[in-house]
């Protein structure tokens, strides 16, 4: 929309409505936000995305999902909105508020973010209405890692610098909340699950979704938020003002949660990847995401995508330089010339190939999984070996589920 189209057009009725998309680490939040911007009709969406990690992964897949239609949209890398970003988003929210171009705004958390801090900001501008606060509730995880919940009702659980304190008080804070994974579970669990939130949260809307698919009728538009929703969890609230450079006590490292960022230019090797994500696998790393390469696909750009016990790889792109050498890529001349003069200022082996995955969980499991994870990337034999075009052991799965 220009700017002369958003002059004319008739100021909003209104504060601005808000959906704040809260939950742990891999809950599926990202999945959940991604629908709602495709199924989006003719609203106006403005969208601010949190990540804990410098890796801006989920507000590149964000970006995808809008198909160019134009709307804002806010990344905030490296911290949480209560914590070390509180200030950018501050002004972010001040800044949308102001653009009559916008219908709504949802919000993104990172899964270390603490409700607290961020809600005060929200409600501290007139111009703004918190709509929904919409937790995603892992239903898997809190099957697996919190023994369907109850381990979250031990005495002394939501006092603590823990993330289950955190989680605990993600759920407590909800007017809506979603269980994910529920597809996964069976009925005695589903039903074991859905108590314990009761306990946590007794005036929440709980309904259960899959792969991110739900009704938009329960994310936006619930008018389902109210002050009395929110029980107060964990640290108390921050002061109204906080430098970005300091860590306060809504930030994840109150929590041992952090985040460290694994880089290389060379692919993993299939087989010793597989051994150490399926049997090697730190309960202290909440959360790995981002994108990477196998020795045995050169071609394929694959997000890896892991949240606890669970864990998926999805393709997303062909590597340009896996276009450039694929006979069956019908370029025409001048795309080919024009690819490999980019091309000529990456790797001289690898092109624009690499891997680059970040790590979340605790500073002691994070620095081990990470030499792991570096353990499991080729050698310079192997790399030699896989030049010469030597075949690797591959024990991924190669069928693609659509959802």
């Amino acid at each position: 929309m220009t700017d002369e189209a958003q002059d004319q057009r008739p100021p909003r009725p209104g504060p601005l409505p808000i959906t704040v998309l809260c939950g742990f680490l891999g809950a599926g939040k990202t999945t959940l936000l991604k629908r709602l911007l495709r199924e989006s009709g003719a609203r106006r969406y403005a969208v601010i995305v949190n990540d804990l990690s410098e890796l801006a992964v989920d507000a590149e897949l964000i970006e995808e999902a809008r198909e160019g239609r134009g709307e804002t949209l806010v990344a905030l890398n490296g911290g949480s909105l209560g914590g070390t970003q509180r200030t950018p988003f501050r002004e972010a929210l001040s800044s949308i508020a102001e653009n009559t171009a916008v219908d709504y705004l949802l919000i993104e958390t990172s899964g270390g973010t603490h409700p607290d801090a961020m809600i005060q900001e929200i409600e501290a501008l007139p111009s703004l209405r918190l709509d929904a606060f919409v937790t995603v509730v892992d239903g898997l995880n809190l099957l697996r890692d919190y023994d369907c919940g109850r381990a979250l009702l031990a005495p002394g659980v939501s006092k603590a610098s823990t993330p289950s304190a955190l989680l605990h008080a993600q759920i407590a804070a909800a007017s809506v909340l979603l269980i994910s994974k529920a597809d996964l579970l069976k009925r005695p669990q589903a039903e074991a699950v859905l108590s314990a939130l009761r306990q946590i949260n007794a005036t929440a809307t709980i309904v259960t979704m899959a792969y991110g698919s739900v009704g938009a009728e329960y994310v936006t538009d619930t008018r389902s938020f109210r002050p009395r929703n929110r029980r107060r969890s964990g640290p108390s609230a921050l002061p109204p003002a906080l430098p970005t450079a300091v860590v306060a006590d809504d930030d994840p490292e109150s929590f041992d949660i952090g985040s460290d960022t694994l880089y290389d230019v060379r692919p993993f090797h299939p087989q010793r990847l597989y051994e150490l994500f399926t049997q090697r696998l730190p309960l202290g790393v909440h959360r790995t995401k981002g994108w990477m390469w196998l020795a045995s696909r050169p071609l394929d750009v694959l997000l890896w995508n892991q949240a606890g016990s669970y864990f998926g790889l999805e393709w997303v792109a062909t590597w340009k330089a896996g276009v450039l050498l694929d006979p069956a890529a019908k370029l025409f001349p001048e795309e080919r010339t024009a690819l490999a003069e980019r091309l000529a200022r990456t790797h001289p082996t690898f092109g624009d190939r690499h891997c680059e995955l970040t790590v979340i969980g605790a500073a002691r499991h994070r620095a081990l999984f990470i030499d792991d994870l570096q353990q499991c990337l080729c050698t310079d034999e192997e790399v030699a070996a896989w030049q010469e075009g030597a075949l690797f052991d591959d024990p991924w799965p190669r069928t693609i589920r659509r959802i």
